[in-house]
Parts: structure tokens; C-alpha cells; sequence
């Protein structure tokens, strides 16, 4: 069924109202998006990473992130430690303090897992799918490079074990798995070739084959 101008409307104002009802729960808990971002970030790489790597994976400037940073580092939440293998750089890590506010973010009591916890598998799948896409074309479109999709991943095989319950295929684990196991943040992603990539894209836009 062809989609309508009215229904990309209707979709991106839903995206946006629910982006601004995150965003003023995060300040309403004095903890600006950014300084939320930057610490469920730095909770997924437990030895840390330097500043310019955390502003590829957030998709911000380094000037934002550096007063982003600073504000974390003065409230006690982050820590600033040489790197080993450049003593000029630093490497930015939770603190105690910062790494136990980062598993409550990430624990579903707040933000997006809030508004989750009533969705089913299905639901949850669809809402996987459709975000694998959206963080794709995104990454298209140059507006961001950090996140860590099955989409963006050389393993990701899209509809390719022949099994409706799980037709996906990863080739880093060597499972198949379906729509509510696909990963937005996975540690263990390797970005593809973009020829790749456009292949994946195109099969995973497609209904599952029969």
C-alpha cells in the first residue's frame, strides 16, 4: 500500500512529541539529554572511550560534548584517565557515582523504557524494525555515524534462515534470530561495505520471503 504525504506527517509528529516528553523528563530530573546520552553510552563500554569517540556515537559536536562533559565531570559522574597508548589523549569513564545513575537510566523506570513496558514481543519487534530503518537513513542522510545497528553490521544476513519465527541470520554469533532480538547498540557490530549495506537495506525493507 503506497504512503501518503498526510501519514509521514502524522508519523514525524509523533516521533517529535514523544522525543520532547523524553526530553522534558530528563530535565525536569536536572540531567540534560546530552549528559543522559553520554552516560548510557559510557555504561555500554565499561573501559571507557576518548571524547572524539563519544561524539561519533552521539552525533554531536566536540564543543557540545566538552561542556556536556565538563558538567558531569564537576557533578562527580565521569572521570577523566590518561590513555595508555596516547599520553596526550584521556580516556572518559563512569565513576561510581555515574555508573550506578547510568544503570537507573537504562533500568526502565524512566525516559523511553517508561512508555515500553506494555508492549508485547510483537510490538516490540515492530517498533525494532522500524527503528533499524529510521537510525539507517539517518546514517544515510550524514545526521549521525555512532549507533550500533543490525542494520549497520557486516554479520546482519536479513531474512536468510528460512525460518518465519527467527529469519534473520547473524554471522558473528552463527544463530538466526527474529524482529524483537534485533539490537540498536550491540558491541560486537562491525560496520559493512555501503554496497553491503544498500543490499541489506533493500532485503530487510521487504516482506519475508514465503
Amino acid at each position: 500500500m503506497a504512503t501518503s504525504s498526510d501519514q509521514r506527517r502524522q508519523a514525524a509528529a509523533g516521533l517529535d512529541q514523544l522525543a520532547s516528553l523524553v526530553r522534558a523528563q530528563s530535565w525536569r530530573k536536572d540531567l540534560p539529554p546530552t549528559q543522559a546520552a553520554v552516560l548510557r553510552v559510557l555504561e555500554s563500554v565499561s573501559a571507557g572511550q576518548r571524547a572524539r569517540q563519544l561524539a561519533e556515537r552521539l552525533g554531536i559536536s566536540a564543543a557540545s560534548l566538552s561542556d556536556s562533559l565538563k558538567a558531569l565531570e564537576a557533578k562527580g559522574w565521569i572521570e577523566r584517565l590518561p590513555d595508555p597508548a596516547d599520553g596526550r589523549a584521556a580516556i572518559i569513564r563512569l565513576s561510581a557515582q555515574g555508573k550506578a545513575l547510568a544503570q537507573e537510566l537504562l533500568g526502565g523506570e524512566g525516559g523511553m523504557a517508561a512508555l515500553l513496558k506494555r508492549l508485547g514481543a510483537e510490538d516490540l519487534g515492530a517498533l525494532l524494525r522500524i527503528t533499524q530503518l529510521l537510525v539507517f537513513e539517518a546514517q544515510q542522510q550524514g545526521l549521525a555515524s555512532g549507533p550500533r545497528t543490525c542494520l549497520g553490521c557486516r554479520f546482519f544476513q536479513p531474512h536468510a534462515s528460512g525460518d518465519r519465527d527467527k529469519p534473520h541470520f547473524c554471522g558473528f554469533i552463527r544463530k538466526p534470530f527474529g524482529d524483537p532480538e534485533l539490537r540498536v547498540d550491540c558491541a560486537e557490530q562491525e560496520a559493512g561495505t555501503r554496497q553491503q549495506l544498500a543490499a541489506n537495506a533493500r532485503r530487510f525493507r521487504q516482506a519475508m520471503p514465503a
